[in-house]
């Protein structure tokens, strides 16, 4: 099977650790990329400083850096001034740990603006994010202003920046009521820049809100109800090919040590997209087919026997 680059997404790798510590075990799990959320990038900046930061990473072998998602990037009238740090913190990081992109969100307030009305001030951010060696990225969510997809991409598409992608979750893109078919026929090649792979159930919990299910009910690759080799192989038909992200977000996982949880997210993971790299393959050997034991019960008696036989001379 093929090696694969993975990057642990905030939410893998998030803990009450010591910001070192999880850095270190998102290593060790064999990780070789991780996304910083607003929240660490703030605590960065105002503790250690991103040189230090940088270091941690070089010295867990992290080579992927994804930061964000920054919210309230477009003009509007209800900026604040913790949107403003927000945006400065995500440049000034990505400038000092030489990141691989920027990650941004569409509009989920209500009514919510127009997307034509955000196209200047993503072209202005995609070019901030050029200058500091970043991709601006836009992950789309089914309960925003940009719900699938396919409307996201014909949104960069739209704005036409060279610096500007689209991120595909795989929760946000099949509860959205995106297909394998519509994802590959709505979906520019060029403009898929990053996935997030996580599993989930065939329907959103009774009770449970697909905000609330993004939140708590994100599960292991290979764990859930969704063609996931499925999906990895219509995205590689994109040009899209490493690193892999992993957004695992369960009660279950945040409750076990960051280390074996890591190394578990890890390895299931790699189990599906070993997965997608068979289809097609040869087919597995057949299983033998001669006749074997199925108990000691049935094994035993006949064993007896041919001893028995052989002591006495008897005809077998």
């Amino acid at each position: 099977m093929q090696e694969h680059d993975l990057l642990a997404t905030s939410w893998t790798w998030a803990g009450d650790e010591p910001l070192r510590e999880r850095v270190a075990a998102v290593g060790a799990a064999g990780f070789a990329g991780l996304s910083m959320s607003l929240d660490d990038l703030h605590e960065v900046r105002a503790t250690i400083g991103f040189s230090v930061l940088r270091r941690m990473l070089d010295d867990a072998g992290i080579v992927w850096v994804q930061v964000g998602p920054l919210d309230h990037w477009w003009t509007c009238t209800s900026h604040t001034t913790d949107d403003l740090a927000d945006h400065g913190v995500v440049l000034e990081a990505a400038a000092s740990l030489s990141a691989w992109q920027v990650i941004v969100r569409a509009d989920s307030t209500l009514p919510g603006i127009s997307p034509a009305a955000m196209v200047d001030d993503w072209n202005r951010l995609a070019t901030q994010a050029a200058s500091v060696g970043a991709g601006l990225v836009l992950e789309p969510e089914p309960w925003s202003n940009l719900p699938t997809i396919e409307r996201a991409a014909r949104f960069v598409a739209a704005a036409g920046h060279p610096n500007g992608g689209l991120l595909l979750d795989a929760m946000h893109v099949l509860r959205s009521g995106s297909t394998l078919a519509s994802v590959r026929q709505g979906v520019v090649p060029s403009a898929l820049a990053a996935v997030e792979l996580s599993d989930g159930l065939l329907h959103t919990p009774a009770g449970m809100t697909l905000a609330e299910e993004a939140r708590t009910a994100r599960y292991l690759p290979g764990a859930g109800a969704w063609d996931l080799p499925g999906l990895i192989r219509v995205v590689r038909e994109l040009g899209f090919d490493e690193p892999w992200g992993v957004e695992v977000r369960t009660p279950a996982h945040r409750a076990r040590p960051i280390r074996d949880a890591l190394r578990t997210a890890a390895a299931a993971t790699r189990a599906v997209l070993d997965a997608a790299d068979a289809y097609g393959g040869p087919a597995a050997p057949a299983m033998p087919t001669t006749l074997a034991p199925t108990s000691a019960v049935d094994f035993e008696p006949h064993h007896s026997a041919r001893r028995r036989d052989a002591g006495t001379g008897a005809p077998a």
